[in-house]
């Protein structure tokens, strides 16, 4: 999954940049989470497989370039990664060690340029509102597969932009189509704001 930080960002709450300054004006890695053929995840699979920063220490950078945290108050991110290695890291850890798990969800996210491929469709990150259908067909083209697209809402109340799903094999290496979408979010809403950040 990938978020827009925009998004994360613009709701009631609010955001806090990570200790190392404000993101990248881009999606960012919102997590790499294991699935059920049925749509549903496990979840908390290893107790005893604790995250070890050092395990990661040579790819803590580009983590921290595509992986921040925008949780309050400010980090250094690794909470969040260790939170998510221990939610959804732990379930796959039969093909994936914490290494490659983080390495695979920067790799994938270093395949699939989803802000390109929506402003290759005049879909741009300025506010405005865009069919979601839109949304949906120009990652598709762009990419070949269909994503799930996953919704919040502003700080006024509006359904934006938030998330998309991208499936990918078990391996971790290749796109696929998702075989049961996630929830959006989005409500019956079919058109959602995209913005700035």
């Amino acid at each position: 999954m990938k978020q827009w930080p925009g998004s994360y960002c613009d709701t009631s709450s609010g955001c806090c940049y990570p200790t190392y300054g404000k993101p990248q004006s881009d999606f960012e890695i919102y997590g790499l989470w294991p699935y059920y053929a049925n749509g549903t995840y496990p979840s908390n699979c290893d107790s005893n497989n604790a995250f070890n920063a050092t395990k990661i220490q040579d790819i803590q950078s580009s983590l921290q370039t595509n992986w921040p945290s925008l949780y309050c108050p400010s980090s250094d991110s690794s909470n969040l990664w260790a939170s998510e290695w221990a939610t959804h890291g732990t379930c796959s850890e039969t093909v994936l060690d914490e290494h490659a798990y983080f390495q695979d969800a920067l790799s994938f996210k270093n395949q699939t340029f989803l802000l390109q491929c929506l402003k290759s469709k005049a879909i741009t990150p300025n506010g405005g509102a865009y069919m979601l259908d839109s949304i949906t067909n120009a990652i598709t083209s762009c990419l070949g597969h269909v994503p799930g697209i996953g919704c919040n809402k502003d700080s006024s109340g509006r359904y934006q932009l938030y998330l998309v799903y991208l499936c990918i094999n078990q391996s971790g290496t290749l796109l696929m189509d998702c075989p049961v979408y996630p929830s959006s979010g989005c409500g019956s809403s079919s058109t959602v704001y995209f913005p700035s950040f």
